[in-house]
């Protein structure tokens, strides 16, 4: 199917020019497929977040942290307006990162094998640079929220944006690399 849409395309755009030789670089199976989990990903980890963020706030749970820190500190301060959010995407970060891990294996990056050694490498390393964009996302979340006053679902889609194509980089790379 992406073959025939490629055909068609460069119908429309010479394969020398530069929309062209662009098509040829991004219109791969591979980027559609990720694209295309990408976006299945957001769309779990959004719907995730919004019904625990629903939850926390009907038993009306103000976060983890709002709990660590003692009041008094300095810190308490700029956490006192809650947290709930933050735990709310840690809990959609599972989940996402689960159902990732699944669909980048099989689908966009074609890793068939379940061997323990194979799978676990993969999963290890998938986590791994996982917790490294979760990190990103989670500072980036509290500056949007706490610190700019940005919408939480607002601020949960622009991350999104930037991490999306952080774990792009990082399966391609280091993950689900080719054996040469």
């Amino acid at each position: 199917m992406i073959d025939k849409i490629r055909e068609f395309l460069f119908k429309i755009f010479k394969k020398e020019s530069f929309i062209g030789k662009l098509i040829d670089k991004l219109f791969t199976k591979e980027i559609v497929t990720y694209v295309f989990f990408g976006v299945l990903t957001t769309v779990i980890n959004l719907a995730a977040f919004g019904i625990f963020k629903e939850i926390f706030t009907k038993i009306g749970w103000e976060g983890i942290i709002n709990k660590i820190i003692p009041e008094g500190n300095a810190l308490y301060e700029i956490f006192s307006g809650g947290t709930d959010y933050l735990d709310a995407n840690c809990i959609a970060w599972v989940i996402g990162v689960v159902f990732a891990f699944v669909t980048n294996k099989l689908w966009v990056f074609e890793s068939k094998s379940w061997k323990p050694d194979v799978a676990g490498k993969e999963f290890t390393g998938f986590v791994g640079a996982r917790i490294f964009s979760f990190v990103i996302e989670t500072v980036m979340m509290f500056v949007l929220v706490s610190l700019i006053s940005c919408p939480e679902m607002v601020a949960k889609i622009i991350v999104g944006v930037v991490v999306v194509i952080l774990n792009y980089i990082f399966s391609k790379l280091f993950i689900f690399k080719k054996k040469a």
